[in-house]
């Protein structure tokens, strides 16, 4: 009889991105099929397709009775994470239960506080998975097994870091992986992209790693410094296979570098204009603004691109040098300006509230924004991911110590309606936000123009409607209760944090 594997993509609704196909999972299944052919039977639960309760979960599990459960969090999913684990093992306590993705890989040995976790993956889990899966069949050492954390005798274990993949041609996500997800039932939620362009999408990556040092950045810790590339023929068999077994039309890629090998980016576009197929692209995930090129903007519009993000995250000088972006802001102006003009809707990320920030490095950071040729900007809040770490921390000073740690899990998030990091207060910090907001969107000239860029123009109304619906909501509800606010004087007491909508 086949073992069974759950793999399970946890989900915490915060903000305006749903969830997407999870394709770390989806690697992952890939690589148990074809190591291990048929001895194990898989099955990929995500949570947020369908905004699952945990009563509806517990149903799940107990129907498929897996023998290995593997999940997959973000930081800010780690108390839905850790629900799981606790009604894995109530269902069936022999349950051996994985944890995998950012927050293995912030938190680390921390996890284990959690008696219902019996492994932590972390880096890259293709092949960890796969060694750990042949040790737990034949009973074997773990300590043999590189990339991996685990209790020995009430000790925690941590054994040597996974290397990362060189070859990245040698992993793929199969048709039968695919299969095990239902890929339209994603375009059914709000994306990271915001409105899609087609029915329905999928997303692809095609590097792996990041060789700049922004520190507001998780992705070293998962994928590594070095930039590792899928060769662009590779990429190509993939969009294909993608565009005639499943009808894809749109491909949205995550690289956390697409354009930091320019030739390998335009060979990809090539490659796609080349091929005939017609479909459009989206870069919800940005892409590198300083080392953009106008010749890769055309081929990105001729290969089907709608749709480009750049993350921008600070428009002051020194904040840029502090977090080692080290953006030069005039050549990102006039790059968001070259993208604009080819008729491609662009958009930015901006981050606001970083330690040391000031409210007046905050309104230039806007001020950029609301100037530019932006179509959608972005305004996140700055979020300390080393959070994570501290929240564990607490956890474990002696009683007579323990202070309850002033956030939760999902104030670890872009979108924490509770947290400050900057000399501002978390009520003035909502507010500027609020502003932002209000200032980059009512604007005449930014919303002429969305309509004539914006591929479905009653979707592009409907959501301009619902945006104006919850700035004014929220102004209202600041007014209320606040009645004593001067709109172009920002006080630390104008806006209660719960008002915000971001």
């Amino acid at each position: 009889m086949k073992k069974r594997i759950l793999l399970v993509r946890t989900h915490c609704a915060v903000g305006t991105g749903g969830p997407r196909p999870p394709l770390e999972l989806l690697y992952i299944a890939s690589m148990i099929m074809n190591n291990f052919k048929n001895e194990y039977e898989l099955k990929i639960l995500d949570i947020g397709v369908g905004a699952l309760s945990f009563k509806e979960i517990k149903g799940e599990i107990a129907g498929f009775d897996p023998q290995i459960i593997c999940l997959s969090s973000l930081v800010w999913e780690a108390h839905s994470m850790h629900k799981i684990t606790d009604i894995s093992k109530k269902i069936n306590k022999n349950t051996t239960v994985l944890v995998h993705g950012q927050i293995a890989n912030l938190a680390k040995e921390y996890l284990l506080q959690d008696e219902n976790i019996d492994f932590v993956i972390v880096g890259e889990g293709e092949i960890t998975i796969c060694e750990l899966l042949d040790n737990l069949d034949k009973k074997g050492d773990f300590s043999r097994v590189d990339g991996i954390i685990y209790r020995l005798e009430e000790k925690t274990i941590l054994t040597n870091p996974r290397l990362y993949i060189e070859n990245l041609d040698d992993i793929i996500i199969s048709s039968t992986a695919w299969d095990l997800v239902d890929v339209k039932a994603y375009a059914k939620s709000l994306s990271w992209n915001g409105s899609l362009k087609e029915k329905f999408y999928i997303p692809i990556l095609t590097s792996r790693g990041c060789p700049f040092d922004c520190t507001f950045c998780c992705t070293r810790e998962v994928a590594g410094k070095k930039f590792r590339a899928r060769s662009p023929e590779n990429v190509l068999s993939e969009i294909k296979f993608l565009y005639e077994k499943y009808n894809v039309r749109e491909i949205h890629f995550f690289d956390a570098v697409f354009n930091y090998d320019i030739e390998r980016a335009k060979k990809i576009c090539s490659l796609i204009i080349n091929s005939g197929m017609k479909i459009s692209l989206a870069f919800p995930h940005g892409v590198r603004a300083d080392i953009m090129t106008k010749e890769l903007i055309i081929l990105l519009r001729e290969a089907g691109a709608y749709k480009l993000t750049y993350g921008i995250e600070t428009a002051t000088p020194r904040l840029q040098k502090m977090i080692k972006k080290n953006l030069n802001l005039n050549q990102v102006r006039n790059i968001i300006r070259e993208t604009s003009e080819t008729g491609i809707i662009v958009g930015g990320y901006f981050m606001l509230g970083f330690p040391t920030e000031t409210y007046d490095e905050m309104t230039q950071t806007i001020d950029f924004a609301v100037n530019s040729d932006l179509d959608i900007a972005s305004f996140f809040k700055v979020t300390l991911l080393d959070d994570i770490v501290k929240f564990y921390k607490a956890k474990l000073q002696p009683k007579a110590e323990n202070k309850p740690y002033p956030y939760s899990f999902e104030d670890i998030s872009y979108y924490s309606r509770e947290r400050s990091h900057s000399q501002s207060s978390v009520l003035e910090l909502n507010n500027v936000i609020l502003k932002a907001q209000q200032k980059f969107y009512l604007n005449l000239r930014r919303i002429c123009r969305g309509i004539l860029k914006f591929p479905h123009k009653g979707v592009f109304l409907k959501n301009l409607i619902i945006a104006f619906g919850l700035i004014l909501q929220s102004y209202l509800i600041r007014q209320l209760s606040s009645p004593s606010v001067n709109g172009n004087n920002l006080k630390k007491d104008d806006v209660d944090g719960r008002s915000l909508k971001s």
